[in-house]
């Protein structure tokens, strides 16, 4: 009965975590916000080719700068495509905007998926040297937010002002096509 009973509680509650997640509900994470915002200046990010981008830089070109974690696998950041779309028809160029797969090992088949959709924007992963240097490897797990049971919340967006600062971190679905938002998003 008692089973029966936990059973019942795990599926009722079910609903609500997938709804949580949709809304950006903070989780615990291992590392704090500002060690999150800091990871920006120091985590590395290379394309398919190996190529670093310099985000310090890009951060600094006076223009504001989204950078988001994606993943292939997850449906939040799939169904922010039509919101990117949105974007990339009504203010390509008004933003810096940054793709980051969210496991380096997905990053393959997140680059396969997000160039499938035809968006303007570069793909990039966090850099090898995280797996032997340890300060690259904090600064990775600050960027990706590392969450006390050691996952990655997607997506995950990185709000980043004209002169280089985290104005805010948010984690779960943003709808950039609804009409207010984009307006907001091509003004700024």
């Amino acid at each position: 009965m008692v089973r029966i009973f936990i059973l019942l509680l795990c599926l009722a509650l079910a609903p609500a975590a997938v709804r949580a997640e949709i809304l950006g509900m903070q989780v615990p994470r291992m590392v704090s916000e500002e060690e999150m915002k800091a990871s920006l200046r120091a985590v590395e990010l290379v394309d398919e080719r190996g190529a670093l981008l310099d985000l310090s830089a890009l951060m600094a070109s006076g223009k504001p700068t989204l950078v988001s974690l994606w993943a292939h696998w997850c449906p939040n950041c799939l169904a922010e495509i039509q919101g990117y779309k949105a974007i990339a028809k009504a203010c390509p160029q008004r933003w810096n905007v940054v793709f980051v797969s969210a496991r380096a090992s997905d990053y393959p088949r997140d680059l396969a998926k997000f160039r499938s959709y035809g968006l303007p924007w570069k793909f990039y992963r966090v850099g090898d040297a995280a797996r032997s240097d340890p300060t690259k490897a904090r600064a990775a797990r600050a960027f990706y937010g590392e969450t006390t049971q050691g996952g990655v919340v997607t997506p995950m967006h990185y709000l980043v002002n004209s002169r280089g600062a985290v104005e805010a971190i948010v984690a779960g679905r943003m709808d950039f096509a609804d009409p207010e938002r984009l307006a907001a998003f091509c003004r700024r």
